[in-house]
């Protein structure tokens, strides 16, 4: 007579619970520093305000206070990425495991985002 086999299992380990931290932290980050981009740049005159003739007070230039903290975010979104691409790296030895590719695409936009940040920082000065 043969027994059934138990599952042991007891649910996601501690590595799959760092992967799903790992993306949702990268993802946010990312986003927040999207939201700090629209903020920071600067406004520029539309048909509306020329028609209207709005005269509104306008910043010439970036604003250099959200520009740091966009680098902050876009460091953590990209060190988080690259972290749960190295956990996801070592995790996966079965066949249906698979690399996520948020952590992927949250690593890319972050290099570029804080690129573009650095370069804008050094030529404002």
């Amino acid at each position: 007579m043969v027994t059934p086999e138990v599952d042991r299992r007891k649910g996601p380990d501690l590595l799959v619970r760092a992967l799903t931290w790992a993306n949702a932290i990268a993802a946010v980050a990312l986003v927040a520093a999207f939201f700090l981009t629209a903020m920071a740049k600067p406004e520029i005159e539309t048909f509306f305000d020329r028609y209207y003739q709005v005269n509104l007070n306008r910043r010439p230039g970036w604003d250099m206070d959200l520009m740091r903290y966009m680098t902050i975010l876009f460091v953590v979104s990209g060190l988080t990425g690259a972290t749960g691409l190295i956990i996801n790296s070592r995790r996966s030895r079965r066949k249906h495991d698979y690399i996520r590719t948020t952590l992927i695409l949250c690593l890319l936009v972050s290099l570029i985002g804080l690129t573009l940040c650095l370069r804008q920082i050094s030529i404002s000065g």
